[in-house]
């Protein structure tokens, strides 16, 4: 297994019965002659249908649709397709097929290229399928396909130019056009993928949320109910809905992002009452979603099959995995593509990169174990997250409960050790370390069985400070207009520069601030000569702020001069290296004339300023170090003073 977690689970104690167990393989398949497309994906979607009571699995790839035999599998025997049907488009321009099945006939897809709607009768096998249909009379592209077949209808979600079509297969191997959408009077936002039940239809739109609609009139929907703000929101994907119709499992196809339960019983407030995950890592991301008898079986990218036990839906507990992707956990897509689960509980899963895999029935284990509300904790430290855990109703008696094993720094506080099988127990968890790799650890017994349940914490902590530079601290003779260096730590976040005259009250006694989008700053103003200073880098992040260290420094001494056109000025710094200031207290009533000289007379910078001015900034590069002279002349005055160059 890929990570520390998995590796908790696998090595449990025997007596923990309520642990999620490895699925059994019963088949794969993949064929390196399949050429893989954008995301190094060979393979797409994946289906079931039952054929002369014969179970058959049909996977998607770049060449077409490969349909498999599911009777007599065996992992000793290498599994290969009974029938092939390739693609209207083929080659490493497709990268998503999808299919599903109505009656004895299979339609299919793709996304990209000059594709079309295919229908294809496999009522002939294991001998043979045959395409009966393949046109783009109604469409090229499209990204999913939903089939409501006790309606006869086939819904096509993301076709090229609409958002949405519905079709008539009343006479499967002759579909007809019923609507499309977007029109003039329904301005239907595009759909990603959808779900379908007595012509209500489940939309999955992208960012803009979750849309239930009534297509019972196919061309004139009525809009049921939204959910377009909700918690982990993400790239709204696909989902399914409960065998009752009171809940709905959603998936986002962003990383981070859990698989949700909606509670669908107000249509005008619908809402995520829990959520799962695959306790994996950090980025972990789900695809597509299908339920049975009580399991949801679901389909991760990089983890591959995860089951969950989601009987009672506000405590969804995970029974089962396996992992069919063996590279790392990236923040990109790769791994398990879709999943489905036959009649008789075999599993199939496609692996975009891996192709076909089949599993035996799974089962939901005896629950000895407390099952937490909450999937994982990500949050920032310090924050506390409000739980309940519910107590598994396979153990006996009064069982006790404890936290042993959790991560050092979280807080977890139960509002008692000790319950009932069935009981539901009150908590917190309060962070008080940042970092991944947590975990908080539940542990149940009645004395004979129990086990241990667990969910990941990530928690962010502030922004690391940044580490200051120039001037560095305590330097002296800095001129009055410095700059300020630092280094970011490798973050990247707003921050706020701050200069103050006083350290114990820098905050009371700050004369300037700015906002810095980088490591540096050029201060824009002169400071007071031979003042100390003290500056600092206020990081603002999502989980609070952090302050530098602060240093110090002191300005050059300047020198006074006399009067020059009734104007005072200074000459700083001197001794100079790279430039020299002139500042005047006002503006010049008159022109001025300003000569460098080296010390045998002969003059090596002028520079003139105009009434009105108020400084002069005298370039020294090139000038070698030694004594000179700045002579300065009005009409009827001049003034020298000496400089030192170092």
């Amino acid at each position: 297994m890929k990570n520390l977690l998995r590796l908790l689970l696998l090595f449990s104690p025997l007596w923990s019965f309520g642990q999620p167990t490895q699925a059994t393989l019963l088949g794969h398949w993949s064929d390196p002659g399949i050429v893989p497309a954008f995301f190094d994906n060979p393979y797409h979607d994946v289906w079931g249908i039952v054929v002369n009571d014969k179970e058959y699995g049909v996977i998607s790839s770049t060449s077409g649709l490969h349909i498999f035999a599911l009777s007599d599998i065996s992992e000793s025997e290498p599994m290969e397709p009974v029938a092939f049907v390739p693609g209207t488009a083929q080659g490493n321009g497709i990268s998503h097929r999808d299919v599903k099945s109505y009656q004895h006939y299979l339609y299919g897809v793709a996304d990209e290229g000059p594709s079309a709607l295919q229908v294809i009768d496999v009522s002939g096998l294991p001998d043979g399928a045959e395409l009966v249909y393949e046109s783009n009379e109604f469409f090229t592209t499209a990204h999913n396909i939903f089939i409501d077949e006790d309606n006869a209808r086939l819904y096509i979600a993301g076709s090229a130019g609409h958002s949405l079509k519905v079709l008539s297969l009343e006479n499967p191997e002759h579909p007809e056009l019923l609507a499309s959408f977007p029109n003039s009077e329904y301005p239907v936002p595009y759909i990603h993928d959808l779900y379908v039940r007595d012509n209500i239809a489940y939309l999955h739109a992208g960012q803009a949320g979750f849309i239930v609609a009534d297509f019972t009139d196919a061309a004139h929907p009525v809009l049921l109910g939204t959910m377009d703000t909700y918690p982990q929101q993400g790239y709204n994907h696909s989902g399914w809905l409960s065998d009752d119709g009171l809940y709905y499992y959603l998936c986002d196809e962003t990383h981070s992002s859990d698989v949700k339960i909606v509670d669908m019983s107000d249509l005008d407030a619908i809402r995520v009452v829990s959520t799962m995950n695959a306790a994996s890592h950090l980025l972990e991301i789900p695809h597509n979603v299908y339920l049975k008898d009580g399991l949801l079986y679901v389909s991760y990218y990089y983890d591959g099959l995860q089951v969950f036990d989601v009987s009672n839906p506000l405590f969804p507990r995970r029974v089962a995995y396996y992992d069919t992707y063996d590279g790392p956990d990236e923040d990109y897509f790769a791994g398990a593509w879709g999943v489905f689960t036959m009649p008789s509980g075999k599993v199939l899963i496609s692996d975009m990169n891996n192709g076909l895999y089949v599993f035996g029935p799974i089962g939901s284990p005896p629950n000895t174990v407390v099952t937490p509300d909450i999937s994982k904790i990500l949050g920032c430290q310090g924050e506390t997250t409000e739980f309940s855990l519910l107590v598994g109703d396979a153990l006996s008696g009064e069982v006790t409960i404890s936290t042993e094993g959790t991560s050092p720094g979280l807080d977890v506080s139960l509002s008692t050790t000790t319950a009932m099988p069935g009981d539901i127990v009150e908590g917190s968890i309060t962070p008080n370390v940042a970092g991944e790799g947590l975990v908080v650890v539940f542990n149940v017994t009645d004395g004979a069985n129990g086990g241990s349940s667990q969910i990941p914490a990530y928690i962010i902590g502030p922004p690391p400070a940044p580490s200051l530079l120039a001037p560095p601290d305590n330097k002296v003779n800095v001129q009055l207009n410095p700059f300020f260096l630092w280094i970011n730590n490798g973050q990247i976040h707003p921050r706020v520069f701050e200069l103050s005259t006083d350290s114990v009250g820098f905050e009371a006694n700050i004369v300037y601030s700015a906002s810095v989008p980088g490591n540096s700053h050029s201060l824009q103003m002169m400071l007071e000569s031979g003042a100390t200073y003290y500056w600092r880098i206020v990081t603002t992040g999502e989980c609070g702020e952090s302050i530098s260290e602060v240093f110090s420094f002191t300005t050059q001494a300047v020198n006074a001069l006399a009067e020059i056109g009734g104007n005072s000025f200074q000459l700083f710094p001197n001794p100079a290296s790279d430039r020299l200031w002139l500042t005047f207290e006002g503006p010049l009533d008159e022109a001025l004339q300003a000569g460098l000289l080296q010390a045998d007379g002969r003059k090596v910078r002028t520079a003139q300023l105009a009434p009105g001015a108020t400084r002069l900034e005298l370039g020294l590069a090139g000038l070698q170090p030694g004594l000179y002279f700045l002579r300065l002349s009005t009409g009827e005055q001049s003034v020298t003073r000496k400089v030192v160059i170092d």
